[in-house]
């Protein structure tokens, strides 16, 4: 029995911003992912290992369903949640109990029930749902539907231990020589850098742009002690460009410098961040 630990895939699904990408980075004690405020931030499912002496988990990151989706990168993104439920043994579904539910929650309550994994209610934000923000309520009727039920805050790390014993609950135990040690990282480390530029556009623009920006890194090269990152911040339309960039370049220099500082400390290197607005209104033809 000591060669053998709890195994399995966890999907964590929800509504846009319920948290999904915040609990994953609580989770793994270090960010696999990227958060903002807003809808869209997270495209693609993103898979991660967590490892502890008792188990093995392979989460999956789903991006939020959206309802009423017209635009073709809102369309793709809600094509991503569903496939990661092939296989799963648990799914955790993500509620903002600081929001009022929405029909966007009855989307997500309707993929999941269509499938045969466990399944676990997870009340996020208890920490913002206060007096009037406190919509616990109108999420309760769900519980039936659930195996189990947990209230937690991604954001400030609390009961997210708690969730993981649910989770083992449902775990099957595995033979860990026969357990794929291959996913380590949640994608490859020029999407990943790409990403943390993407979040940081996200952050510093706010609601300025819609939706219409992506990242693509083209180089990083080593130069004696510093790591130069090249990538493109593309857009579809030449007002765009120029809001990214900002007045005498403040946008995009705030974007970089915050970008970079985050590399470096995750990376441990000194690093030179070029970065480019370019239009491309082709780009989301690509993802």
């Amino acid at each position: 029995m000591e060669h053998m630990k709890k195994y399995g895939l966890v999907a964590v699904m929800g509504r846009p911003n319920t948290g999904k990408s915040t609990l994953l980075n609580a989770i793994m004690n270090q960010k696999v992912a990227i958060t903002s405020p807003l809808p869209q931030t997270t495209r693609k499912n993103v898979r991660v290992r967590y490892k502890e002496e008792r188990c093995i988990i392979d989460f999956i990151d789903t991006p939020g369903i959206m309802d009423k989706v017209e635009d073709l990168m809102g369309k793709k993104i809600n094509k991503e949640a569903p496939r990661a439920m092939s296989g799963v043994d648990v799914i955790v579904c993500l509620v903002d109990i600081s929001r009022p539910k929405n029909e966007e929650e009855n989307k997500v309550i309707g993929i999941i029930r269509k499938s045969t994994a466990k399944k676990i209610l997870v009340y996020n934000k208890t920490d913002q749902a206060i007096g009037s923000k406190d919509h616990l309520a109108e999420y309760n009727y769900l519980e039936e539907e659930f195996d189990k039920v947990i209230a937690v805050s991604a954001l400030k790390n609390k009961h997210v231990k708690g969730l993981i014993n649910l989770i083992l609950e449902y775990l099957p135990e595995k033979e860990t020589d026969e357990i794929d040690d291959d996913i380590q990282i949640p994608m490859g480390s020029n999407e990943y850098i790409g990403e943390i530029i993407r979040e940081k556009v996200f952050l510093f623009m706010r609601r300025e742009i819609p939706y219409s920006v992506t990242v693509e890194v083209e180089g990083v090269e080593e130069k004696k002690k510093i790591l130069v990152i090249k990538a493109n911040i593309l857009t579809n339309a030449d007002r765009y460009k120029k809001m990214i960039i900002g007045k005498g370049g403040q946008k995009i220099k705030e974007i970089g410098y915050n970008a970079r500082k985050e590399l470096e400390l995750m990376s441990g290197r000194k690093i030179f961040l070029e970065l480019t607005v370019k239009i491309d209104r082709h780009w989301e033809e690509r993802l």
